[in-house]
Formats: C-alpha cells, sequence, structure tokens
C-alpha cells in the first residue's frame, strides 16, 4: 500500500507542477506582450492625438480663441491614461491654456515641476523638435510607480508655408496606469484560471494516478507471489501499453524462472552423478605411488569434463613382471568414460585369464572387441608396456598413442620411441607390432596422452614435447611421485588459468 500510495503522490504532483509551470509560463508571455502591445497602443494613440490637437491649436492661437483651446483639451482628457495636457506659448513659453486631471491630485506638484524642468530643456533646444511627427519623452516623478510619457508637437502657423514661424507646443502627459491595471485584472483572472487548472489537474492526475497504479500494483502481488516460490503464478494483463507489456514480460520472466529451477534441479542431479561417477573412474586408475623391489611407478590423470576417457593402469604380473598401459578414447565426457570402463574390463579379465601375456596380443584382443560393437562410435588409443626385471628388457605396442619417453640415466638424454599401429576399434582384423628395448637402472619410461602436450594458455600457445621432454630431464633424479607431481605443477602454471580442454594422463615408471 505504500508504495502505491507513493506512486500516486509522484504522479498527482508531478502534474500539478506540470500544470503550475506550463500556466505561469503562458501566462507571463501573455502578460508581458499585452503589456508591450498595450503601452505600445497609448503611445501611438497619444501621439495622434496631440497631432489633431496641435491642428486645431495653430487656428485656434490665431484667434486667440482660448475657450476652443481648452474645450477640444477637455475633449482629450477623456483619452485613457491621460494626466496633464497645455498649449505653450512660443514667446513667453507660458501656456495659452492648461488642463490636469483631478484623478491624479496626489502627486500634481511632483509632476509639474517635472515636467516644468523637462519644457525648460525643451525649449532650450527647440530645434530638434520634427515638425512634422510628435517627439516622445519617458519621464520618472520622485516616490511614484507610474511611468509617464511626455508627447510634444510644434504648432506652426498655418498660413505661412515657407519658414513657418514656430507659435507653440502641444504638450500632453500619459500615464502607465491604465497599462498597470490591465496587467493587475490579467494576473487576477490567470489566477483564477491556474486554480481551476488546479482542480481539473488534481482530479485529473488521482484518476490517472489511479490507472498506472492499479497495474503496477498487480505487478507486485506477482512478484510477492514468485518470491515466495510460486512460479506457476500469472500477472492479468489489462491492456496492450508498456504497463500491459511489462505485464506479459513478468508471466514470460516467470516462466523462465521456472525452467531454469527445473534445468537447475537437472543439473545438480547430473551433477551428482558425474561425482560419483569421477569417483568411481578415479579408482579404477591406481592412484597410488607403487615402489616395488625393482621399479615404482606413479601415475596421474584429471578428466576436463568431471568424467573422461582416459584410463592408465600398471600391476605387478605373477611371474614379477610388470604391466603398464595407457589410454585415450575419442572425446570426453560420459560417452568417453564408458568406453574406457570396456577396455579397462577387458584388460582386467585378460590378465586374469591367460598366463601368457603380450602387448600386441591383448591390443588385437581389445581392438577385436571394440571393433565388433556396431553401435559404438568410439575408438581409443594405447600403448601397453611390460617390462621383465631378469632380462631388464622393455617390450611394448602401440595403437595409435603418440611416442613413449626413455630416459637414458647414464647418458641423460630422453628419446621418443614410436611404434606404429592403428587406433582400437577401427579395423577389427588389424594386427598390433612388438617391439624391444633394453632399459638398464635408472632409466626412465614416460606414457602420457595428448592432454598434456596440448594443454594451452590463455594465448593458446601450446604445452609441446619439448617442454614434456626438458622436465623429464630436469627432475629425473626425483623419485617418480615428486616427478610427476613437478611436472604438473608446471603444466598448470604454464596454462595460467586457461580452460582445460582435454582429458589430461601421465605415468612415469623407473627402473631400479
Amino acid at each position: 500500500m505504500k508504495i502505491r500510495t507513493s506512486i500516486r503522490l509522484k504522479v498527482m504532483i508531478s502534474i500539478l507542477v506540470l500544470i503550475t509551470i506550463i500556466v505561469a509560463a503562458i501566462g507571463t508571455n501573455i502578460m508581458i506582450f499585452q503589456a508591450q502591445s498595450l503601452k505600445t497602443s497609448i503611445i501611438d494613440s497619444a501621439k495622434r492625438d496631440a497631432m489633431k490637437f496641435g491642428f486645431l491649436a495653430a487656428r485656434a492661437i490665431l484667434d486667440n480663441d482660448d475657450l476652443s483651446l481648452s474645450d477640444n483639451l477637455q475633449i482629450l482628457q477623456k483619452a485613457p491614461g491621460f494626466v496633464y495636457g497645455q498649449v505653450i506659448n512660443n514667446a513667453n513659453n507660458r501656456p495659452y491654456v492648461e488642463l490636469y486631471k483631478p484623478e491624479y491630485n496626489d502627486y500634481k506638484n511632483k509632476l509639474l515641476d517635472v515636467v516644468s524642468k523637462a519644457n525648460v530643456e525643451l525649449f532650450n533646444n527647440i530645434e530638434n523638435l520634427s515638425k512634422n511627427e510628435p517627439t516622445e519623452q519617458e519621464i520618472t516623478v520622485p516616490d511614484v510607480n507610474n511611468s509617464f510619457f511626455n508627447i510634444y508637437f510644434p504648432v506652426y502657423h498655418p498660413f505661412i508655408f515657407k519658414n513657418p514661424p514656430l507659435m507653440g507646443v502641444v504638450e500632453i502627459v500619459f500615464s502607465d496606469e491604465v497599462v498597470r491595471e490591465t496587467i493587475k485584472k490579467s494576473a487576477q483572472r490567470l489566477i483564477m484560471v491556474g486554480i481551476v487548472f488546479w482542480i481539473v489537474g488534481g482530479f485529473g492526475s488521482f484518476f490517472l494516478s489511479r490507472f498506472i497504479v492499479q497495474p503496477v500494483n498487480k505487478l507486485l502481488v506477482g512478484a510477492k507471489e514468485v518470491s515466495s516460490g510460486n512460479l506457476d503464478y500469472q500477472v492479468e494483463v489489462l491492456t496492450e501499453d508498456e504497463l500491459g507489456q511489462l505485464a506479459v514480460q513478468f508471466n514470460a520472466m516467470t516462466q523462465g524462472l521456472k525452467s531454469a529451477q527445473k534445468a537447475k534441479e537437472e543439473q545438480l542431479v547430473l551433477d551428482e552423478q558425474i561425482k560419483q561417477a569421477t569417483e568411481i573412474q578415479e579408482g579404477m586408475n591406481p592412484m597410488e605411488f607403487l615402489d616395488s623391489e625393482n621399479v615404482m611407478i606413479k601415475g596421474y590423470t584429471r578428466a576436463a569434463k568431471g568424467v573422461g576417457g582416459d584410463y592408465f593402469d600398471f600391476i605387478i604380473l605373477p611371474d614379477n613382471r610388470v604391466a603398464m598401459l595407457i589410454s585415450d578414447v575419442s572425446g570426453k565426457s560420459i560417452s568417453a568414460s564408458l568406453v574406457m570402463v570396456l577396455i579397462k574390463t577387458v584388460v582386467s579379465t585378460y590378465l586374469k585369464l591367460f598366463d601368457y601375456i603380450r602387448s600386441d596380443i591383448i591390443l588385437t584382443t581389445i581392438n577385436k572387441i571394440m571393433a565388433a560393437q556396431a553401435h559404438m562410435d568410439k575408438f581409443a588409443t594405447m600403448i601397453f608396456l611390460i617390462y621383465n626385471p631378469v632380462t631388464g628388457e622393455l617390450e611394448f605396442s602401440n595403437g595409435g598413442q603418440g611416442p613413449l619417453f626413455i630416459y637414458r640415466s647414464n647418458k641423460k638424454v630422453c628419446t621418443a620411441t614410436s611404434l606404429p599401429g592403428l587406433p582400437l576399434g577401427i579395423d577389427e582384423d588389424n594386427d598390433y607390432s612388438l617391439a624391444r628395448v633394453k632399459v638398464a637402472r635408472g632409466d626412465m619410461i614416460v606414457l602420457y596422452t595428448d592432454g598434456v602436450t596440448e594443454a594451452y594458455n590463455p594465448l593458446k600457445e601450446e604445452y609441446t614435447l619439448k617442454n614434456l621432454k626438458d622436465n623429464i630431464i630436469k627432475f629425473s633424479d626425483l623419485n617418480c611421485n615428486e616427478i610427476v607431481t613437478n611436472i604438473i605443477e608446471d603444466i598448470d602454471k604454464f596454462a595460467d588459468g586457461a580452460e582445460q580442454h582435454d582429458d589430461m594422463t601421465l605415468v612415469v615408471m623407473k627402473i631400479k
């Protein structure tokens, strides 16, 4: 209710202030224009009257007819604003006849004193008077608010056409009191009009504010309903104007919030499922540090989307050989992780069921199983290797995975060893080669997925094989756990906060 009252009050005040400004502006301009027009009209009329009286005064002066002058002057005093008039004798600067309007007796003497001083100056400069046009002079009377206009018109001999002598001067004094009274009445009328406008505007603004506030109030009720959790609430659309469109958008917003809430709930469920899947997947990769009699091994993996398709494993076989693998399923997230589970299942089952373990046979077996799954559009890369501590021999097969790194401790060099081979799941009849190399104490074998070497920074620069190789040499004197930790920290430092775009896996085995 407070919000509605506040809006109504603001609308009413705004409208009334606007009405006041408009009425005041229009009224002021009208009064200024009226005052200027009326003043100009009075002066022009006084000049015409002075000229008419001057023509009559010329004949009356010739005939010494003071009575005629007096009669015409009495007629002239009926003009609006007339205060004083006289006809001055040019010979002695004294009036033939004069007339003062009784209404102005309060400041008669002050006015006549000012007029007399003006006349003295006039006759000292009589040659400045125009022969055909009246001359206007504005005069000010001390302590009197009115303004006065003194009109002079010279009277020349009417029958002498060449250089006629000056017989006298007609002088008429007018006041602007008529203008002031007119403006005063106009101001009073303006106030009355303003009051009427205020009353009409007050009622109009009241109903207008009610018209505006009603849909706003409905929006307020809707906002309260939505804030309380009722996302099914719909505001009634009363109009098709901006307020109606606001109501339409409000209803669309509530539907959007409802959809967003549903999506959020579904996302929370999905996030929880991914979290559980991540925990399960992490349990499938041996994250512990293996430090056995013959080797030490440490692996690390981090999915780009919670769960991923990278997989690594290592196990000491019954004959004391050490098997180690790394695999990278195409794609990311849940679909890739399911294929990764399939590969782990095949590897684990094979190692348990068969006594004769060889790298190329395992890759061939996994390839046949994956290729037979017609519904599965995924493939995987893999390196599987077996180290024999008795012979010091390392055998491995490569199914499309990048080269593995072998660090030679006696030479302190790191070489990339590659072996051709198709990724798993592409050609069911594909056979995989088997390679054998000798390794010695202190040597290291490093397996990785392309998420390591292709990690990029905000400038889209890749980490590269060279950086990985340099760090293997740099940290070669450390144990496998420390080597993996330092390399991952260097990758994260290089990435500098850039989003991880691919699954990242790194496995290091060091011969003891």
